[in-house]
Parts: structure tokens; sequence; C-alpha cells
């Protein structure tokens, strides 16, 4: 059996809500490292003096150009399983897509820094958006990633509510 194959088979035992939990899953977990090292570089430089000035620049570019991608691929996978999935699917899908807006807000907002300003703001506001996105991220996983929520079967039983 080719590998093309035992990955069809797979994606035929988990079905596509299991394979875009499980891609969403590993994005998370390399959003999470990356932000984790974006914090601990940006926030060694809090201390008395200000964290190098490109560095902290090419960090934060990289985040953006990271994080949308993310956000893109979690709209092309995630959304059309919620929006179809009555009644509360469309509810959720259109709270993800305000946190993602949101979310994307806040990333041009930072990129936008200006450059005669103070890198050490720009690094403590690069540690408040991480630390918002991570947050995000475990909501996320805790709402949307779930077989209740993100599922093959579109039998409606018992759904949980929208939280938010």
């Amino acid at each position: 059996m080719s590998a093309d194959e035992i990955r069809r088979d797979e994606a035929d035992k988990k079905g596509v809500a299991g394979i875009t939990r499980q891609i969403v899953f590993a994005q998370h977990r390399m959003l999470r490292r990356f932000l984790m090292m974006g914090m601990a570089h940006a926030c060694g430089g809090l201390a008395d003096q200000e964290p190098p000035h490109e560095p902290l620049r090419r960090l934060i570019a990289d985040l953006q150009t990271v994080f949308l991608q993310h956000l893109a691929d979690e709209e092309a996978l995630i959304l059309p399983l919620l929006t179809d999935d009555l009644p509360l699917g469309p509810v959720r899908a259109e709270a993800l897509c305000e946190e993602h807006a949101r979310q994307r807000a806040e990333l041009e907002a930072l990129c936008a820094w200006p450059d005669d300003s103070s890198d050490q703001e720009l690094a403590a506001r690069f540690g408040q958006l991480a630390g918002a996105l991570l947050e995000d991220i475990a909501r996320e996983e805790r709402q949307f990633l779930i077989p209740d929520v993100i599922r093959d079967d579109r039998t409606v039983i018992a759904q949980r509510g929208a939280e938010r």
C-alpha cells in the first residue's frame, strides 16, 4: 500500500472532521511554540534595556505571516463544517469569524507600530498579544475543535450552546 493510499484510507476512517481537527491541532502546537519563543525573546528586553530593533520587528512580521495563513486555513477547513451544521453551526461560524477579524486587526496594528516609537513598548504589546492569542487558541480548542462540534455526522443531537 502506497503512502497516498494509506493517507486516503486514514482520511476515510477519520472523515473530514477528524482530519480537520488533526490539522488545526498540529498548527496550534506549532503556533504555541512560536508564541512562547517570541514572548521569551520579546520579554527578554523588557527588563531595563530596549530589545534589539530588527529582530523584534522581524519576529512580529513572521508572526503575522504565519498566523494569517493559519486563520485562512481554519476558515477554509472549519467554516464549511460549521455553516452546514444547524442549528448552532452558523452562530459558531460567526463567532469564529469575529474572533479572526479581531486577531487580524491586532496583528495589523502591531505590524504598523511606528519605527521611531519605543521598541520596549512594542515588545510589551507583543507579549500581551501573544498571551491573548494563546488564550484564544485554548478557547477555540475547547469550543470548536471537539467531536460534538466538528463532526462528519450531520445529525443534530443535544448540541452544546454556542459559548463565546
